[in-house]
Formats: C-alpha cells, sequence, structure tokens
C-alpha cells in the first residue's frame, strides 16, 4: 500500500473523493478553489506552494488532479517527491473519462458550456457560469466582473447585448458525474441553454482517469510522472506534457 497526497481543484471534490474511497491505497485530499483558474499565475503558485508544503518522505507520490488548464499546470517542479497527473487539457476531460472523448465532443461542438453539479455547487453565489471550452478564463472573468458590478440579470442581459454568448458559445451540457442528486444542476445548465438559445444536452460522466489516478494507475500513454528534480512542459500534441530536468 501506497501513501498519496492529491492536490485538486474544489470542481472536482466529489469525483476525487470518491477515488480516494475505493483506492488500494491512502489518499489524502487537499482542495484548491476553482476561482483560481480565472488567473493562471496563481494557481501555478497555490499549486507550487501546495507541493512544496509536502515533507520528504509524506508520502510516495504528489497527484495532481488537474489538467493543464490553460498553462497553470506549466512550470510545476517536483521536489523530492514524485509528480503525477493525467494528460489532460482541463477538467472537463477529467468529467468525461479521457481525452479521446473530449477529443470527439470538441469537434462535434467546439463552443460548448459545461456544467456540472460539482462546478456549479462551488461556484460564487449568484453565478451560473460554467466551463467553457473557448476563451474560458477572458469570458468567465468578464462575466464574474458584471455579475460582481451589477447583478446576474444585468450581466446575462450585458453579455447577451454584446453578443458575447454567441461569438463562442453554440451548445450547453450538462455532466452527470454520478455523485449525488444533480437535478436542480442540470436545470441550471437547461435554462441557461434556452436563454441563449443554445442546444442543451446531457452527457454521461466517467471518473475512469480520476480513479486511475488515485488507484495508482498510471499508464505513459495518459499520465505524466514527474520524477524529482524535473518540471512540467509543454509537449507535443500526442503527449500534451512532459518531464524535463529542472
Amino acid at each position: 500500500m501506497q501513501k498519496f497526497i492529491a492536490l485538486t481543484c474544489s470542481a472536482l471534490a466529489r469525483s476525487v473523493y470518491a477515488a480516494a474511497a475505493v483506492s488500494p491505497h491512502t489518499a489524502t485530499v487537499r482542495l484548491f478553489d476553482q476561482g483560481l483558474h480565472n488567473t493562471p499565475k496563481n494557481l501555478r503558485g497555490r499549486l507550487q506552494a501546495g507541493i512544496d508544503a509536502v515533507e520528504p518522505g509524506e508520502c510516495d507520490a504528489v497527484l495532481l488532479a488537474y489538467g493543464v488548464c490553460g498553462t497553470s499546470a506549466l512550470g510545476l517542479a517536483a521536489r523530492h517527491t514524485p509528480l503525477v497527473m493525467p494528460r489532460a487539457h482541463d477538467c472537463i476531460t477529467l468529467y468525461l473519462g479521457s481525452r479521446q472523448r473530449y477529443q470527439e465532443e470538441f469537434d462535434a461542438h467546439p463552443g460548448t458550456y459545461w456544467y456540472s453539479m460539482d462546478y456549479l455547487e462551488h461556484s460564487q453565489p449568484g453565478s451560473n457560469a460554467g466551463l467553457g471550452a473557448a476563451n474560458l478564463g477572458v469570458m468567465q472573468e468578464l462575466y464574474e466582473e458584471y455579475v460582481q458590478k451589477y447583478g446576474q440579470d444585468n450581466a446575462d442581459y450585458l453579455m447577451e447585448v454584446m453578443g458575447e454568448w454567441g461569438k463562442h458559445y453554440d451548445r450547453a451540457a450538462f455532466i452527470d458525474t454520478g455523485l449525488g442528486d444533480g437535478s436542480a444542476f442540470e436545470q441550471i445548465a437547461r435554462e441557461q441553454a434556452e436563454r441563449r438559445g443554445w442546444l442543451f444536452e446531457r452527457k454521461q460522466g466517467s471518473r475512469r482517469l480520476v480513479e486511475m489516478l488515485l488507484s495508482g494507475q498510471w499508464p505513459e500513454d495518459e499520465f505524466l510522472v514527474v520524477p524529482p528534480g524535473c518540471v512540467i512542459r509543454q509537449g507535443d500534441d500526442r503527449r500534451l506534457i512532459e518531464a524535463v530536468p529542472g
């Protein structure tokens, strides 16, 4: 039996805790606020601080239940303990269970606004923003700025008048991870789709990648193991990320 420390976004809290509960290994989960995604440099700094807070010998591996998330994971360094993370663009890949499925969804509907119970329940009060497949950081930052300044209804109105939603999106998809009753959150996604004239679809999620990460199953084509003294860098399209001496 090995001991892991898993660093993850609160948007994946249910999936990661569920995977930790059935893992054959001991896993301690440490959550980071999902709002950090809006500022990749801040998220990178917080994650590196979380990595650095792990004491030598405290665990066998530090698990990053994250995707690259823009550029947030690039430059993260393993100190004395290996890092392990999935080869994933973002948490949508982790919700869907594989890069292949993510790519199929992206090819079919690149302008998709993704919703999940986990993400919505950890969003700021009054915000029904989802996870966008295009221009996520810019769009969500603009929307949340409007919500704070003018309230949600006015923020929605401004985004619609300016045509911001229609420039990038044509579908709302709710991912059911099978953890808890997500009907109320699915209804939020349906209402947002109806309001903006988007197609709505409900997708069944898969905890496959998260469970593999927490159970210590790390095939090289789907996970990156970063040895001590190495850092995460951008890789080619097939590998996505790679470990290089730091």
